[in-house]
């Protein structure tokens, strides 16, 4: 009768070394990640934190934009408040939630690039073990790794977790790089990997698509100002049209205005002339008898 497990491909050094990579990641390097989150939001003041804001409104945009899936949700907002816990978190909500509500600034040259070796910031370590995962996934289609690379990417992410926490898990690492792995302990580790790498992905995805948003938004607003701002210049040039033209209609109203003065003026002089010669006296003359005959005598009507 066939067996139902699944075939595992023998171990050899090489793949061991990926392995071994794998699980220094995925188990160190996610309680790591958790140490620090917990370093900065302490487990007792965790519901306040995720409840109230700044950090609730941010958590609730994450989630609109789809960059918290409803499983780590529920693990933020539990039916029972009180039991939040950083435990339950995976390891891609840990990354979302110190980049996002921890107050770390970017590192210099972003979340994606290797820190310059001076920086030993949380942020940069932090950087520092994803750009590492990153390259050991590289690796992920042969699940190998030659020994030194595996030395150069051991040191590099031992000395990342060093710079966030310290010695504290220093024996751990060096048991897990020494320690004896069967095939199907390999094969877990590296399924883990490849979902964390995968969750990682979709998240910058979505990080993406919102810069992309923003950058679009910021474009219409931009366009819709100088839209604006020439309405206003033309409702400007318009208003001085407009002053233009009435300081010229109250300067024709005033010459207007001038001249039917001057008008009316004339109009009264000649009715005073008119006035003077009605009122001149005028000769009466009447007849009066004599001896010669009629007589006449000039006289005026006052």
């Amino acid at each position: 009768m066939a067996s139902s497990e699944p075939q595992l491909s023998p171990s050899t050094d090489e793949t061991t070394n990926y392995a071994r990579l794998c699980r220094l990641l995925v188990d160190v390097g996610s309680q790591v990640l958790r140490d620090t989150f917990d370093g900065i939001h302490p487990q007792t003041a965790l519901q306040t934190v995720l409840t109230q804001p700044p950090h609730n409104a941010t958590l609730h945009n994450l989630k609109t934009k789809k960059i918290i899936n409803s499983s780590q949700w529920g693990d933020l907002f539990p039916a029972v408040p009180s039991s939040v816990s950083s435990h339950k978190f995976d390891i891609t909500l840990l990354v979302v939630l110190l980049r996002n509500i921890c107050g770390l600034a970017p590192p210099a040259a972003g979340w994606d690039a290797l820190p310059p070796d001076l920086d030993n910031s949380k942020q940069a370590n932090i950087a520092r073990v994803k750009y590492y995962r990153n390259k050991v996934y590289g690796h992920a289609n042969q699940a190998s790794v030659d020994d030194a690379a595996f030395n150069r990417y051991w040191l590099a992410i031992s000395n990342a977790i060093t710079g966030l926490v310290g010695g504290k898990y220093a024996a751990d690492m060096t048991n897990l790089k020494v320690g004896s792995m069967d095939p199907a302990l390999e094969e877990h580790y590296k399924e883990r990997l490849r979902q964390w790498k995968k969750d990682e992905d979709s998240f910058k995805e979505k990080l993406e698509e919102m810069d992309e948003n923003m950058r679009k938004g910021l474009e219409k607003i931009e366009g819709d100002m100088g839209k604006g701002l020439e309405q206003i210049e033309k409702i400007k040039d318009d208003m001085g049209n407009i002053g233009e033209k009435l300081e010229s209609l109250m300067n024709r109203t005033e010459e207007m205005a001038d001249e039917d003065a001057e008008t009316r003026a004339g109009s009264n002089v000649n009715n005073i002339d008119l006035q003077v010669y009605v009122n001149l006296p005028v000769p009466v003359v009447t007849a009066i008898p004599s001896s010669q005959g009629l007589l006449s005598r000039t006289g005026t009507y006052s």
